[in-house]
């Protein structure tokens, strides 16, 4: 049955008697139409009232899930952009304080090398003076032992000379000994100073042992030799040599085997400028007072 206005007012009922009033019923249906429109047409607003607050909530949670993510994701990159600057702000850190160490441990090499380095300069200027004040006090030794000896040689040509000595051979003698005492002092000189730099306190007594042996040297080889016998033949064929020239002679050997002379060279020397019967053990006698 279809509850309609006019499905409620048709008016073509059967008419009978002793029934409602006809306009009584036809008032009250026609009120009951109107109400039932009246709700009808309320019926239909709030469907679409329940439609749209059905959108609009729909809507709400949708802007409220939107601005939910939006926020959280807005929190999300806060965070990370907070634990980016924080490592960052770590490692630059880290950085700054790597270099400073790293400059730190540099000078502090530096600075150790710088004072090594001063150091050792500062030992080589005293060695270097060390050496230099050593050399000065060989030098003036040996100009000593060279002063010494040369008076000891002075005094060894005036024993040797005598009043039977040649005086032309013993000027020759004299003459020939100022080269090789030259020669000897610079040979004592040179071995001063490399003595002074090899051993500083050893030089001194090497130098001191040495000019004490050269002087013993000279006092055994200035000492008369006792002259060996010799055979008939040579007694015979060769002159006898005088006492001058053979002190003479010692003299000579003496002066060229202490300045470095060969044995050949000397015995050459002694051959062409002195008469000797024993020149050989003269020179033999010289060099081993020397070598002892």
């Amino acid at each position: 049955m279809d509850i309609d206005r006019q499905a409620i007012e048709r008016r073509d009922f059967p008419i009978v008697r002793r029934g409602y009033e006809p306009a009584a019923v036809d008032a009250h249906l026609h009120a009951l139409a109107a109400e039932l429109e009246q709700l009808s047409r309320g019926l239909a607003d709030g469907e679409e009232l329940s439609l749209a607050a059905a959108a609009s909530s729909q809507v709400q949670s949708i802007l409220r899930a939107a601005e939910k993510a939006a926020a959280e994701i807005e929190r999300d990159a806060l965070e990370r952009a907070s634990n980016l600057r924080g490592g960052a702000d770590s490692d630059a850190q880290r950085t700054r304080e790597e270099a400073i160490a790293g400059a730190r441990a540099h000078l502090a090499e530096v600075a150790q090398a710088a004072s090594a380095l001063l150091q050792r300069v500062t030992t080589l200027e005293g060695e270097v003076g060390a050496l230099l004040d050593n050399l000065r006090d060989g030098a003036g030794r040996v100009a000593s032992d060279v002063a010494a000896l040369d008076a000891s040689m002075d005094e060894l040509y005036a024993a040797a000379a005598g009043p039977a000595a040649a005086p032309g051979r013993v000027q020759r003698a004299r003459a020939d000994a100022p080269a090789a005492s030259a020669g000897q002092a610079q040979q004592a000189e040179r071995a001063g100073a490399q003595g002074a730099g090899a051993e500083r306190t050893g030089a001194r007594d090497a130098g001191a042992e040495r000019t004490g042996a050269q002087g013993a040297a000279a006092e055994r080889a200035a000492q008369p030799a006792v002259p060996s016998p010799a055979p008939a033949a040579s007694s015979e064929s060769a002159p006898p040599a005088d006492n001058g020239d053979l002190d003479g002679a010692r003299l000579v050997a003496l002066n060229m085997a202490l300045s470095g002379e060969s044995r050949a060279a000397t015995e050459r020397y002694l051959a062409e400028h002195f008469q000797l019967a024993e020149r050989q053990s003269l020179i033999d006698e010289v060099y081993a007072a020397i070598e002892d």
